[in-house]
């Protein structure tokens, strides 16, 4: 694996942030595949996501990734054994439970910044650049025509970013135009995190099988959650086979390309 930390300039060592990379899930829709490897182990471009996301992250200066996994865990145990500045974390109740489950397994006994991955994406080392940064943020993209899109509604924030109102794969949810998609990558800041928990924990004694975004929504009800938009992302999520090829043919060539332009500049 190329070693992303010498590759791309960083932004020092942020002692105080943690990313989460939230990698529990059993791939039902990689078919055979995904029986086999877990999704953030699958290889683009010759590397592995979650590998290439670690990579990413040290280089921008996180120097504490954890890992939640659960299926086929031991594959995670093999990658990453003896690896610095990274830590496995087991969500043994993966098979019965979903992401949200995960991320509270995930952000359990941490303190300060968090950086909220999901294993199976593909990106662009620029899409951290605005993550790191010590706020609360959620990260977009303009259209991807990816097949199964998340769509992000704001309204006007404080700043000049919009703060985020709701997500949803339909696109006439609220019968007004979406302002992005939803890429994977949400920053917290340390005065933050014990809203998410609270919203985390509410959210799973209702429903101890649901998926992590719910909970991104119900923290965004109490604090304003910024949507950063970088419009021209180059990025994509790996849930078929279908979308694998997608990466691997159009995607991964345009990240190639635009990582190169960055280290040139």
């Amino acid at each position: 694996m190329r070693n992303y930390s010498s590759s791309f300039r960083g932004f020092g060592v942020l002692s105080d942030t943690t990313a989460v990379i939230v990698a529990a899930g059993r791939g039902v829709r990689m078919g055979p595949r995904g029986k086999l490897t877990p999704k953030g182990l699958i290889e683009i471009g010759g590397h592995r996501l979650v590998e290439r996301s670690v990579g990413l992250l040290h280089a921008a200066g996180v120097g504490r990734v954890r890992i939640v996994t659960g299926h086929l865990n031991e594959q995670y145990e093999a990658a990453f054994a003896g690896r610095a500045g990274v830590e496995l974390v087991h969500n043994p109740h993966f098979a019965e439970t979903g992401s949200l489950r995960s991320l509270m397994t995930g952000i359990e006994g941490l303190a300060g910044n968090l950086i909220i991955l999901e294993s199976d994406i593909v990106y662009e080392a620029r899409a951290l650049d605005p993550m790191v940064l010590g706020d609360s943020a959620l990260l977009i993209s303009g259209e991807t025509r990816a097949t199964d899109e998340v769509y992000i509604w704001g309204r006007s924030g404080e700043g000049r970013r919009p703060a985020f109102v709701t997500m949803s794969k339909d696109k006439n949810h609220l019968g007004e135009p979406h302002i992005g998609e939803l890429v994977g990558i949400t920053s917290v800041s340390g005065g933050n995190v014990p809203v998410l928990l609270d919203a985390v924990q509410s959210l799973l004694a209702e429903d101890p099988r649901s998926d992590y975004e719910p909970g991104i929504i119900r923290m965004a009800q109490a604090v304003e959650l910024p949507c950063h938009l970088i419009s021209d992302l180059a990025w994509m999520e790996i849930d078929d086979e279908a979308m694998l090829s997608r990466a691997r043919e159009k995607v991964w060539p345009r990240i190639e390309a635009n990582d190169a332009m960055r280290l040139a500049g």
